[in-house]
């Protein structure tokens, strides 16, 4: 049995090459990565995570990116990423529309649903998957002005050319009102490749 000394984690901009026969483990600054004693390297995982802060508010038929949740990617990495939490409206007759905001899309671009919880067996969905940065969907569905309805957004995208942000939107889609993101909706981005 061969037993494995304590270790201690640092950020570096690179993990040493090992011994001959040893894989070393480091905290990169994209995610934890791995490095052979032949001195390839290979990144484990690149995990980013955010939050809202403070209530977002859009009054407008404009996407607008929900603060605190915009993550960062790579020109040419592939993305699954998942955002949550719950929105209210000023009127029942104003819904929301959601989409998601990103620097450039290649090859399997974006592909994302757009998921309303309304209550107990009353889920609804938007009409089709969202495909392209900038486009957005909406249920069409209102619980209550005012009431707070748990909504999500999960998918896949392939960054084409240009790394940046990529990041959730609201606005409202139709009627007069106001949407509203409460404060803690969450989410992350994980690169698979």
């Amino acid at each position: 049995m061969k037993l494995l000394a304590a270790a201690l984690l640092r950020q570096a901009a690179s993990v040493p090459t090992p011994a001959a026969g040893i894989s070393a483990l480091g905290a990169l600054p994209a995610g934890p990565g791995l490095r052979g004693s032949d001195g390839g390297s290979q990144l484990l995982h690149q995990l980013a995570v955010g939050r809202v802060t403070s209530a977002l508010t859009n009054s407008t038929t404009t996407l607008a990116d929900m603060t605190g949740l915009a993550l960062p990617v790579d020109a040419g990495g592939v993305y699954l990423f998942e955002f949550s939490g719950t929105y209210s409206t000023s009127s029942t007759s104003c819904f929301i529309a959601a989409g998601v905001n990103g620097p450039s899309a290649a090859g399997t671009g974006l592909m994302c649903n757009f998921h309303l919880h309304i209550g107990v067996g009353a889920n609804t969905w938007h009409n089709g998957c969202t495909a392209a940065f900038g486009d957005f969907n909406t249920p069409a569905f209102v619980q209550a002005a005012n009431a707070p309805t748990p909504w999500r957004i999960y998918g896949s995208a392939e960054i084409g050319a240009t790394g940046g942000l990529l990041a959730p939107q609201f606005a409202r889609n139709s009627g007069a009102g106001t949407i509203t993101i409460q404060a803690g909706a969450w989410g992350w981005l994980w690169r698979i490749a």
